[in-house]
Protein backbone atom coordinates (compact mmCIF):
# COMPACT_ATOMS: atom_id res chain seq x y z
CA UNK A 1 0.00 0.00 0.00
CA UNK A 2 2.76 2.45 0.88
CA UNK A 3 4.36 2.04 -2.55
CA UNK A 4 1.25 3.38 -4.24
CA UNK A 5 0.90 6.08 -1.62
CA UNK A 6 4.42 7.44 -1.87
CA UNK A 7 4.48 7.18 -5.64
CA UNK A 8 1.49 9.45 -6.20
CA UNK A 9 0.32 11.09 -2.99
CA UNK A 10 3.23 12.11 -0.79
CA UNK A 11 3.40 15.69 -2.01
CA UNK A 12 -0.35 15.92 -2.47
CA UNK A 13 -1.32 15.01 1.03
CA UNK A 14 1.69 15.58 3.23
CA UNK A 15 3.12 18.80 1.87
CA UNK A 16 3.03 20.78 5.08
CA UNK A 17 3.94 18.06 7.55
CA UNK A 18 7.31 19.72 8.00
CA UNK A 19 5.54 22.73 9.50
CA UNK A 20 4.83 22.05 13.15
CA UNK A 21 1.77 24.33 13.08
CA UNK A 22 -0.09 21.89 10.83
CA UNK A 23 1.39 18.62 12.04
CA UNK A 24 -1.09 17.79 14.73
CA UNK A 25 -4.33 18.73 13.02
CA UNK A 26 -4.31 19.95 9.44
CA UNK A 27 -1.42 19.54 7.01
CA UNK A 28 -1.98 21.89 4.11
CA UNK A 29 -2.58 20.39 0.69
CA UNK A 30 0.02 21.65 -1.78
CA UNK A 31 -1.34 20.18 -5.00
CA UNK A 32 -5.00 20.77 -5.81
CA UNK A 33 -7.36 19.23 -8.31
CA UNK A 34 -5.71 21.14 -11.18
CA UNK A 35 -2.59 18.97 -10.94
CA UNK A 36 -3.93 15.74 -9.48
CA UNK A 37 -7.38 14.14 -9.24
CA UNK A 38 -7.71 13.69 -13.00
CA UNK A 39 -8.24 9.93 -13.34
CA UNK A 40 -9.49 6.83 -11.58
CA UNK A 41 -5.85 5.95 -10.91
CA UNK A 42 -5.53 9.22 -8.99
CA UNK A 43 -8.61 8.31 -6.96
CA UNK A 44 -7.12 4.91 -6.17
CA UNK A 45 -3.92 6.60 -4.99
CA UNK A 46 -6.00 8.89 -2.79
CA UNK A 47 -7.77 5.92 -1.25
CA UNK A 48 -4.45 4.15 -0.69
CA UNK A 49 -3.26 7.22 1.21
CA UNK A 50 -6.30 7.06 3.48
CA UNK A 51 -5.78 3.39 4.35
CA UNK A 52 -2.08 4.04 4.78
CA UNK A 53 -3.06 6.68 7.31
CA UNK A 54 -4.96 4.09 9.32
CA UNK A 55 -1.82 1.95 9.35
CA UNK A 56 -0.03 4.88 10.95
CA UNK A 57 -2.86 5.22 13.49
CA UNK A 58 -3.02 1.60 14.57
CA UNK A 59 0.46 0.26 13.84
CA UNK A 60 1.61 0.96 17.40
CA UNK A 61 -1.33 2.36 19.35
CA UNK A 62 -4.08 -0.20 18.63
CA UNK A 63 -3.59 -2.08 21.90
CA UNK A 64 -2.59 1.04 23.83
CA UNK A 65 -5.98 2.60 23.11
CA UNK A 66 -8.17 -0.46 23.42
CA UNK A 67 -6.47 -2.90 25.80
CA UNK A 68 -3.53 -1.50 27.76
CA UNK A 69 -5.64 0.37 30.34
CA UNK A 70 -7.83 -2.66 31.08
CA UNK A 71 -7.86 -5.90 33.03
CA UNK A 72 -6.46 -7.74 29.99
CA UNK A 73 -2.77 -6.97 30.43
CA UNK A 74 -0.09 -6.10 32.95
CA UNK A 75 3.26 -4.55 32.13
CA UNK A 76 6.34 -6.63 31.53
CA UNK A 77 9.62 -5.54 33.09
CA UNK A 78 10.40 -3.71 29.85
CA UNK A 79 7.18 -1.70 29.75
CA UNK A 80 6.11 1.44 31.60
CA UNK A 81 3.44 2.08 34.21
CA UNK A 82 1.53 4.80 32.36
CA UNK A 83 -1.24 2.66 30.92
CA UNK A 84 -1.51 -0.21 33.39
CA UNK A 85 -1.58 2.03 36.49
CA UNK A 86 -3.83 4.78 35.09
CA UNK A 87 -0.85 7.12 35.22
CA UNK A 88 -1.15 8.76 31.81
CA UNK A 89 0.40 12.15 31.15
CA UNK A 90 0.62 14.49 28.16
CA UNK A 91 3.82 12.74 27.09
CA UNK A 92 2.58 9.14 27.33
CA UNK A 93 2.53 6.92 24.26
CA UNK A 94 -0.81 7.00 22.47
CA UNK A 95 -1.83 10.50 23.56
CA UNK A 96 -1.49 12.16 20.15
CA UNK A 97 -4.37 12.39 17.70
CA UNK A 98 -2.09 13.63 14.88
CA UNK A 99 -2.37 10.48 12.76
CA UNK A 100 -6.15 10.53 12.92
CA UNK A 101 -6.15 14.10 11.63
CA UNK A 102 -3.91 12.99 8.76
CA UNK A 103 -6.61 10.49 7.80
CA UNK A 104 -9.31 13.14 8.20
CA UNK A 105 -7.51 15.61 5.95
CA UNK A 106 -6.89 12.97 3.30
CA UNK A 107 -10.55 11.99 3.44
CA UNK A 108 -11.61 15.64 3.19
CA UNK A 109 -9.40 16.10 0.12
CA UNK A 110 -10.91 12.98 -1.45
CA UNK A 111 -14.50 14.00 -0.68
CA UNK A 112 -13.93 17.35 -2.37
CA UNK A 113 -12.10 16.07 -5.43
CA UNK A 114 -13.51 12.65 -6.31
CA UNK A 115 -16.67 14.12 -7.90
CA UNK A 116 -14.50 16.49 -9.97
CA UNK A 117 -12.73 13.60 -11.69
CA UNK A 118 -15.91 12.64 -13.51
CA UNK A 119 -17.22 16.18 -13.87
CA UNK A 120 -14.04 17.60 -15.42
CA UNK A 121 -11.77 14.85 -16.70
CA UNK A 122 -13.40 11.42 -17.09
CA UNK A 123 -17.06 11.99 -17.98
CA UNK A 124 -17.49 8.35 -18.95
CA UNK A 125 -16.53 7.04 -15.52
CA UNK A 126 -19.20 4.77 -14.04
CA UNK A 127 -21.07 6.79 -11.41
CA UNK A 128 -21.52 3.72 -9.20
CA UNK A 129 -17.76 3.15 -9.15
CA UNK A 130 -17.12 6.80 -8.30
CA UNK A 131 -19.75 6.69 -5.56
CA UNK A 132 -18.13 3.67 -3.96
CA UNK A 133 -14.80 5.50 -3.69
CA UNK A 134 -16.61 8.47 -2.20
CA UNK A 135 -18.37 6.15 0.24
CA UNK A 136 -15.03 4.90 1.54
CA UNK A 137 -13.79 8.46 2.07
CA UNK A 138 -16.87 9.40 4.12
CA UNK A 139 -16.56 6.17 6.08
CA UNK A 140 -12.88 6.76 6.80
CA UNK A 141 -13.51 10.29 8.06
CA UNK A 142 -16.29 9.04 10.31
CA UNK A 143 -14.17 6.21 11.68
CA UNK A 144 -11.26 8.54 12.51
CA UNK A 145 -13.51 10.99 14.34
CA UNK A 146 -15.22 8.14 16.18
CA UNK A 147 -11.90 7.05 17.65
CA UNK A 148 -10.97 10.62 18.55
CA UNK A 149 -14.27 11.23 20.38
CA UNK A 150 -14.06 7.99 22.36
CA UNK A 151 -10.48 8.67 23.44
CA UNK A 152 -10.33 12.44 23.96
CA UNK A 153 -13.92 13.67 23.86
CA UNK A 154 -14.28 17.12 22.31
CA UNK A 155 -11.92 17.86 19.42
CA UNK A 156 -11.44 20.29 16.51
CA UNK A 157 -13.89 19.51 13.70
CA UNK A 158 -12.78 19.79 10.08
CA UNK A 159 -15.15 18.71 7.29
CA UNK A 160 -13.25 20.36 4.43
CA UNK A 161 -9.55 20.25 3.53
CA UNK A 162 -7.20 22.91 4.81
CA UNK A 163 -5.94 24.49 1.59
CA UNK A 164 -5.50 28.20 2.25
CA UNK A 165 -2.44 29.18 4.24
CA UNK A 166 -4.16 32.46 5.10
CA UNK A 167 -6.87 30.54 6.95
CA UNK A 168 -6.35 30.14 10.69
CA UNK A 169 -5.21 26.52 11.21
CA UNK A 170 -6.07 26.65 14.91
CA UNK A 171 -9.56 25.61 15.93
CA UNK A 172 -11.06 25.09 19.37
CA UNK A 173 -12.58 21.79 20.39
CA UNK A 174 -16.10 20.95 19.23
CA UNK A 175 -18.34 19.12 21.70
CA UNK A 176 -18.18 15.34 21.43
CA UNK A 177 -21.94 15.04 20.87
CA UNK A 178 -21.73 17.33 17.82
CA UNK A 179 -18.87 15.30 16.39
CA UNK A 180 -20.80 12.07 16.97
CA UNK A 181 -23.73 13.52 15.04
CA UNK A 182 -21.32 14.33 12.20
CA UNK A 183 -19.94 10.79 12.36
CA UNK A 184 -23.42 9.30 12.11
CA UNK A 185 -24.38 11.59 9.21
CA UNK A 186 -21.17 10.69 7.35
CA UNK A 187 -21.88 6.99 7.80
CA UNK A 188 -25.41 7.37 6.48
CA UNK A 189 -24.06 9.20 3.42
CA UNK A 190 -21.47 6.50 2.97
CA UNK A 191 -24.07 3.73 3.05
CA UNK A 192 -26.20 5.53 0.47
CA UNK A 193 -23.19 5.81 -1.85
CA UNK A 194 -21.77 2.32 -1.30
CA UNK A 195 -22.14 -0.68 -3.56
CA UNK A 196 -22.90 -3.84 -1.53
CA UNK A 197 -21.26 -5.97 -4.23
CA UNK A 198 -17.97 -4.06 -4.24
CA UNK A 199 -14.90 -4.14 -2.05
CA UNK A 200 -13.07 -6.70 0.04
CA UNK A 201 -12.28 -7.28 3.69
CA UNK A 202 -9.45 -4.72 3.63
CA UNK A 203 -11.76 -1.92 2.45
CA UNK A 204 -14.63 0.05 3.91
CA UNK A 205 -17.52 -1.90 2.42
CA UNK A 206 -21.26 -1.67 2.95
CA UNK A 207 -20.93 -4.29 5.68
CA UNK A 208 -18.20 -2.31 7.43
CA UNK A 209 -20.39 0.80 7.32
CA UNK A 210 -23.32 -1.02 8.93
CA UNK A 211 -20.92 -2.35 11.58
CA UNK A 212 -19.75 1.21 12.30
CA UNK A 213 -23.32 2.48 12.46
CA UNK A 214 -24.18 -0.27 14.94
CA UNK A 215 -21.10 0.52 17.02
CA UNK A 216 -21.81 4.26 17.10
CA UNK A 217 -25.44 3.63 18.04
CA UNK A 218 -24.34 1.38 20.91
CA UNK A 219 -22.02 4.16 22.11
CA UNK A 220 -24.98 6.54 22.08
CA UNK A 221 -27.18 3.90 23.77
CA UNK A 222 -29.58 4.06 20.82
CA UNK A 223 -30.37 0.36 20.84
CA UNK A 224 -33.18 0.61 18.30
CA UNK A 225 -30.90 2.13 15.67
CA UNK A 226 -28.15 -0.35 16.54
CA UNK A 227 -30.56 -3.22 15.91
CA UNK A 228 -31.62 -1.76 12.57
CA UNK A 229 -27.99 -1.56 11.43
CA UNK A 230 -27.36 -5.14 12.56
CA UNK A 231 -30.40 -6.39 10.65
CA UNK A 232 -29.29 -4.55 7.51
CA UNK A 233 -25.82 -6.06 7.76
CA UNK A 234 -27.24 -9.56 8.11
CA UNK A 235 -29.59 -8.93 5.16
CA UNK A 236 -26.51 -8.57 2.93
CA UNK A 237 -26.08 -12.37 3.25
CA UNK A 238 -22.30 -11.99 3.12
CA UNK A 239 -21.25 -12.87 6.66
CA UNK A 240 -21.40 -15.88 8.96
CA UNK A 241 -19.72 -17.04 12.14
CA UNK A 242 -16.36 -18.67 11.43
CA UNK A 243 -16.33 -22.38 12.41
CA UNK A 244 -14.45 -23.47 15.51
CA UNK A 245 -11.77 -25.31 13.53
CA UNK A 246 -10.74 -22.24 11.54
CA UNK A 247 -11.23 -19.49 14.14
CA UNK A 248 -7.59 -18.36 13.81
CA UNK A 249 -8.14 -17.48 10.15
CA UNK A 250 -10.03 -14.39 11.30
CA UNK A 251 -6.66 -12.91 12.26
CA UNK A 252 -4.11 -14.48 9.93
CA UNK A 253 -6.17 -14.86 6.75
CA UNK A 254 -9.31 -12.71 6.94
CA UNK A 255 -9.86 -12.92 3.18
CA UNK A 256 -10.68 -16.61 3.60
CA UNK A 257 -13.46 -16.10 6.14
CA UNK A 258 -17.03 -14.85 6.18
CA UNK A 259 -16.63 -13.81 9.79
CA UNK A 260 -14.28 -10.90 9.10
CA UNK A 261 -16.00 -7.64 8.11
CA UNK A 262 -13.13 -5.15 8.01
CA UNK A 263 -9.46 -5.81 8.71
CA UNK A 264 -6.49 -3.53 8.13
CA UNK A 265 -4.12 -4.85 5.49
CA UNK A 266 -0.39 -5.04 6.22
CA UNK A 267 2.62 -6.15 4.21
CA UNK A 268 5.91 -5.54 5.96
CA UNK A 269 7.84 -5.64 2.67
CA UNK A 270 6.19 -2.35 1.64
CA UNK A 271 4.72 -1.03 4.91
CA UNK A 272 7.54 -1.91 7.28
CA UNK A 273 6.91 -4.03 10.34
CA UNK A 274 3.86 -3.36 12.51
CA UNK A 275 5.24 -1.66 15.61
CA UNK A 276 2.64 -3.35 17.79
CA UNK A 277 4.75 -6.52 17.59
CA UNK A 278 7.22 -5.01 20.06
CA UNK A 279 4.37 -4.57 22.54
CA UNK A 280 2.80 -8.03 22.24
CA UNK A 281 5.42 -10.40 20.88
CA UNK A 282 8.27 -10.33 18.38
CA UNK A 283 11.10 -12.75 17.75
CA UNK A 284 13.88 -10.26 18.38
CA UNK A 285 12.67 -8.27 21.38
CA UNK A 286 10.81 -8.58 24.65
CA UNK A 287 7.20 -7.46 24.87
CA UNK A 288 6.05 -4.41 26.82
CA UNK A 289 2.95 -6.21 28.05
CA UNK A 290 2.18 -9.53 29.73
CA UNK A 291 -1.09 -11.40 30.04
CA UNK A 292 -3.09 -10.33 33.09
CA UNK A 293 -3.24 -13.17 35.65
CA UNK A 294 -7.04 -13.45 35.52
CA UNK A 295 -6.92 -14.07 31.76
CA UNK A 296 -4.00 -16.48 32.02
CA UNK A 297 -5.70 -18.42 34.80
CA UNK A 298 -9.00 -18.63 32.93
CA UNK A 299 -7.48 -19.99 29.74
CA UNK A 300 -5.16 -22.45 31.49
CA UNK A 301 -8.05 -23.74 33.62
CA UNK A 302 -10.38 -24.07 30.61
CA UNK A 303 -8.31 -25.92 27.99
CA UNK A 304 -11.49 -26.77 26.09
CA UNK A 305 -11.79 -23.10 25.14
CA UNK A 306 -10.09 -23.10 21.74
CA UNK A 307 -9.34 -19.39 21.96
CA UNK A 308 -6.75 -19.75 24.73
CA UNK A 309 -3.87 -21.46 22.93
CA UNK A 310 -4.60 -19.43 19.80
CA UNK A 311 -4.49 -16.14 21.69
CA UNK A 312 -1.63 -16.40 24.20
CA UNK A 313 1.48 -18.57 24.27
CA UNK A 314 1.30 -21.03 27.17
CA UNK A 315 4.91 -22.10 26.60
CA UNK A 316 6.37 -18.71 27.52
CA UNK A 317 6.97 -18.61 31.26
CA UNK A 318 6.85 -14.82 31.66
CA UNK A 319 3.47 -14.71 29.90
CA UNK A 320 4.47 -11.95 27.48
CA UNK A 321 3.82 -13.47 24.06
CA UNK A 322 0.43 -12.94 22.40
CA UNK A 323 0.19 -15.27 19.40
CA UNK A 324 -3.28 -14.31 18.17
CA UNK A 325 -2.12 -12.44 15.10
CA UNK A 326 0.68 -14.79 14.02
CA UNK A 327 0.41 -18.06 12.05
CA UNK A 328 2.26 -21.21 12.97
CA UNK A 329 5.02 -22.69 10.82
CA UNK A 330 5.16 -26.48 10.56
CA UNK A 331 3.02 -26.74 13.69
CA UNK A 332 5.29 -24.46 15.70
CA UNK A 333 4.48 -20.95 16.87
CA UNK A 334 6.88 -18.51 15.27
CA UNK A 335 7.27 -14.82 16.11
CA UNK A 336 8.59 -12.52 13.38
CA UNK A 337 11.24 -9.93 14.05
CA UNK A 338 9.54 -6.62 14.77
CA UNK A 339 10.71 -5.10 11.48
CA UNK A 340 9.10 -7.98 9.57
CA UNK A 341 5.84 -8.32 11.47
CA UNK A 342 2.52 -8.40 9.66
CA UNK A 343 -0.52 -7.77 11.84
CA UNK A 344 -3.85 -7.76 10.00
CA UNK A 345 -5.67 -5.67 12.58
CA UNK A 346 -9.31 -6.79 12.93
CA UNK A 347 -11.48 -3.68 13.11
CA UNK A 348 -14.90 -5.33 12.86
CA UNK A 349 -15.93 -8.97 12.74
CA UNK A 350 -19.23 -10.74 13.10
CA UNK A 351 -18.62 -12.20 16.57
CA UNK A 352 -18.19 -8.65 17.85
CA UNK A 353 -21.58 -7.70 16.41
CA UNK A 354 -23.31 -10.87 17.63
CA UNK A 355 -22.28 -10.02 21.18
CA UNK A 356 -23.47 -6.45 20.69
CA UNK A 357 -26.73 -7.97 19.46
CA UNK A 358 -26.90 -9.89 22.74
CA UNK A 359 -26.40 -6.61 24.61
CA UNK A 360 -29.23 -4.99 22.67
CA UNK A 361 -31.59 -7.82 23.55
CA UNK A 362 -30.61 -7.62 27.20
CA UNK A 363 -31.21 -3.86 27.24
CA UNK A 364 -34.59 -4.40 25.57
CA UNK A 365 -35.58 -6.98 28.22
CA UNK A 366 -35.39 -9.92 25.83
CA UNK A 367 -33.23 -12.42 27.76
CA UNK A 368 -34.00 -15.32 25.43
CA UNK A 369 -32.50 -13.53 22.43
CA UNK A 370 -29.59 -12.29 24.52
CA UNK A 371 -28.86 -15.88 25.56
CA UNK A 372 -29.16 -17.08 21.97
CA UNK A 373 -26.49 -14.74 20.62
CA UNK A 374 -24.24 -15.16 23.66
CA UNK A 375 -24.33 -18.94 23.26
CA UNK A 376 -23.49 -18.82 19.56
CA UNK A 377 -20.10 -17.33 20.43
CA UNK A 378 -19.65 -19.28 23.67
CA UNK A 379 -20.32 -22.65 22.05
CA UNK A 380 -18.21 -21.82 19.01
CA UNK A 381 -15.31 -21.49 21.46
CA UNK A 382 -15.83 -25.14 22.40
CA UNK A 383 -17.71 -24.48 25.63
CA UNK A 384 -20.97 -25.83 27.02
CA UNK A 385 -24.01 -23.64 26.41
CA UNK A 386 -25.30 -21.42 29.18
CA UNK A 387 -28.81 -21.91 30.57
CA UNK A 388 -31.31 -19.15 31.21
CA UNK A 389 -31.09 -19.95 34.92
CA UNK A 390 -27.40 -18.97 34.87
CA UNK A 391 -28.47 -15.33 34.62
CA UNK A 392 -31.15 -14.43 37.15
CA UNK A 393 -30.98 -10.72 36.37
CA UNK A 394 -30.31 -8.24 33.60
CA UNK A 395 -27.07 -7.26 35.34
CA UNK A 396 -25.72 -10.81 35.45
CA UNK A 397 -26.49 -11.26 31.76
CA UNK A 398 -24.71 -8.01 30.91
CA UNK A 399 -21.63 -9.07 32.85
CA UNK A 400 -21.59 -12.44 31.08
CA UNK A 401 -21.78 -10.78 27.68
CA UNK A 402 -18.97 -8.38 28.55
CA UNK A 403 -16.84 -11.23 29.85
CA UNK A 404 -17.43 -13.16 26.62
CA UNK A 405 -16.39 -10.08 24.66
CA UNK A 406 -13.24 -9.82 26.77
CA UNK A 407 -12.24 -13.39 25.89
CA UNK A 408 -13.42 -13.48 22.29
CA UNK A 409 -12.08 -10.03 21.35
CA UNK A 410 -8.98 -10.17 23.55
CA UNK A 411 -6.31 -7.69 22.34
CA UNK A 412 -8.57 -6.43 19.54
CA UNK A 413 -8.89 -2.89 20.93
CA UNK A 414 -12.43 -3.42 22.25
CA UNK A 415 -12.24 -3.94 26.02
CA UNK A 416 -11.52 -0.35 27.11
CA UNK A 417 -14.35 1.00 25.01
CA UNK A 418 -16.71 -1.69 26.32
CA UNK A 419 -15.98 -0.58 29.87
CA UNK A 420 -16.44 3.09 29.02
CA UNK A 421 -19.59 2.48 26.98
CA UNK A 422 -21.28 0.48 29.73
CA UNK A 423 -20.13 2.72 32.59
CA UNK A 424 -18.02 -0.02 34.19
CA UNK A 425 -14.52 1.46 34.11
CA UNK A 426 -14.34 2.18 37.83
CA UNK A 427 -16.28 -0.94 38.88
CA UNK A 428 -13.91 -3.24 36.97
CA UNK A 429 -10.62 -1.38 37.19
CA UNK A 430 -10.74 -0.08 40.78
CA UNK A 431 -9.92 -3.43 42.44
CA UNK A 432 -7.44 -4.32 39.69
CA UNK A 433 -5.58 -1.05 40.11
CA UNK A 434 -5.60 -1.25 43.90
CA UNK A 435 -3.95 -4.67 43.69
CA UNK A 436 -1.35 -3.33 41.27
CA UNK A 437 -0.70 -0.29 43.44
CA UNK A 438 -0.20 -2.56 46.43
CA UNK A 439 2.44 -4.47 44.45
CA UNK A 440 4.19 -1.16 43.83
CA UNK A 441 3.81 -0.27 47.53
CA UNK A 442 1.98 2.86 46.37
CA UNK A 443 -1.15 4.44 47.88
CA UNK A 444 -4.11 2.24 46.96
CA UNK A 445 -6.29 4.89 45.36
CA UNK A 446 -7.75 2.61 42.69
CA UNK A 447 -8.84 4.31 39.49
CA UNK A 448 -9.00 7.72 41.13
CA UNK A 449 -10.49 10.71 39.35
CA UNK A 450 -13.24 9.60 36.93
CA UNK A 451 -12.24 12.38 34.56
CA UNK A 452 -9.21 10.25 33.74
CA UNK A 453 -11.46 8.02 31.65
CA UNK A 454 -10.67 10.45 28.84
CA UNK A 455 -7.09 10.49 27.62
CA UNK A 456 -4.79 13.49 27.97
CA UNK A 457 -3.99 15.48 24.85
CA UNK A 458 -0.37 15.15 23.86
CA UNK A 459 1.89 18.08 24.72
CA UNK A 460 3.00 18.54 21.10
CA UNK A 461 -0.63 18.73 19.99
CA UNK A 462 -1.35 21.39 22.61
CA UNK A 463 1.73 23.38 21.64
CA UNK A 464 0.68 23.31 17.98
CA UNK A 465 -2.78 24.80 18.61
CA UNK A 466 -3.15 27.67 21.06
CA UNK A 467 -6.95 27.26 21.08
CA UNK A 468 -6.85 23.82 22.69
CA UNK A 469 -7.36 23.18 26.38
CA UNK A 470 -6.13 20.04 28.11
CA UNK A 471 -8.57 17.48 29.44
CA UNK A 472 -8.76 17.88 33.22
CA UNK A 473 -7.27 16.71 35.52
CA UNK A 474 -4.16 16.11 33.43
Amino acid sequence: MKQLFFASMAILLMGAMGCNKFLNEQPQTEIGETEFWRSEADIQSGMAAIYDGFQDCFGNDYVLWGDARTDEVWRNQYGVDDHVLNALSATSSGTSWANFYEVINRANVAIKNIPLVKAKYVPGMDQAVLNHYLSQAYGARAFAYYWIVRLWGAAPLWTAPYENINEDPDRPRTEAAVILDTVYADLQKAVALSDPKSGNVFEITTGALYAMLMDVSMWKKDYGSALQSFDKLMALNKYSIEPTATWKNLFIDPRSTKGAIWSLDWDWTVDGGASISALIGAGDTNSDFAVEDSVWNYFTQHPMDIRGAQTIDFDVTNHDKFNKFYPKSVGKQVYPNHKEANVLFPLYRLADLFLLRAEIANQQNDPATALQYLNIIHERAGLTAYFATDFPSKATMENAILEERKLELYMEAKRWFDLVRTGKVVEVMDPVLKARQALRMSPEIGFGDKRKILWPINRNVLNANIKLEQNPPY
